[in-house]
């Protein structure tokens, strides 16, 4: 009878284990589906460019790509289809937004995509202003096609 319950202790404890491995994968696999269609697409785009770090807004519907050049890329979720763009200096204007883990980005070249990106947190938001303003300085885009006013 011993023998039983060591078994059932052993099956019980792999259970747990596997609903313990299930969840936890299923939290990071939400986590990479916000980017890996985003990355595929801009891959697909724009083929040269190595992208170096992601981040995603709060509703996952644009996700921001900073590139090894330091330049910035941006992929707009439009239902099925995808809209993505490399962010040169001049066509963008970073303000802040609403609050603190938002930036208001008005895009010259399309009014339509322009509005208030909502991120999960105020450093995400932080990230992406640096990223938009590090790469226009470094562009020579300096003068007022880049804005940035206190909160």
């Amino acid at each position: 009878m011993p023998a039983i319950y060591v078994w059932l202790l052993a099956i019980f404890l792999i259970t747990m284990f596997s609903i313990y491995s299930m969840q936890l994968a299923a939290r990071h696999r939400e986590e990479d589906e916000e980017a890996g269609p985003a990355l595929i697409e801009f891959g697909r785009a724009f083929p040269k460019e190595a992208v170096r770090d992601v981040v995603a807004t709060a509703d996952r519907q644009t996700v921001f790509l900073r590139l090894f050049d330091n330049k910035v890329g941006c992929v707009q979720f439009r239902g099925r289809t995808m809209s993505c763009r490399l962010l040169h200096p001049g066509t963008v204007t970073v303000l802040p937004g609403a609050t603190s883990n938002a930036v208001q980005l008005e895009f010259k070249n399309s009014v339509t995509d322009s509005g208030e990106f909502v991120f999960a947190s105020e450093r995400q938001a932080a990230e992406v202003s640096l990223w938009l303003l590090g790469s226009f300085a470094a562009n020579g885009g300096g003068d007022d096609s880049t804005v940035l006013s206190p909160a």
